[in-house]
């Protein structure tokens, strides 16, 4: 499963651009939320998307002229992330793929926590 056992998300991008999350389908009925982080480097970055107990569902997408990819804990297999919330990579909890959904109607919704996102960026020393 994604988030237990050491199999974090990882995102790998090339070029500048914005690498959005939305967490929804809160169990604690509080708001769903969209952040995201921004990196400015030519080269490779590399971000790890974390979770927050209170949501069950999780998507992103990546805004950039390069690629981007994820991989899961530390398989091999790096898969392109989407490129619009509606064709946006999705994952529900407990789930151990990352499928696509049309989430686009849930960010109009949610409340922009831009600066509270839980994802970062890894350092290039790690």
């Amino acid at each position: 499963m994604i988030f237990s056992h050491d199999q974090c998300l990882v995102i790998t991008t090339r070029g500048p651009g914005i690498l959005y999350l939305l967490s929804y389908q809160n169990n604690a009925k509080g708001s769903d939320v969209v952040g995201s982080k921004t990196t400015d480097q030519a080269g490779v970055t590399r971000f790890m998307i974390s979770f927050s107990h209170h949501y069950e569902r999780f998507a992103f997408m990546w805004e950039g002229k390069g690629e981007a990819v994820y991989g899961i804990g530390t398989g091999l297999q790096r898969l392109p992330v989407g490129r619009s919330w509606d064709q946006a990579s999705a994952i529900p909890w407990g789930s151990a793929t990352v499928n696509t959904a049309d989430v686009k109607s849930i960010v109009a919704g949610a409340v922009d926590r831009t600066n509270l996102t839980t994802c970062f960026i890894i350092p290039d020393q790690i």
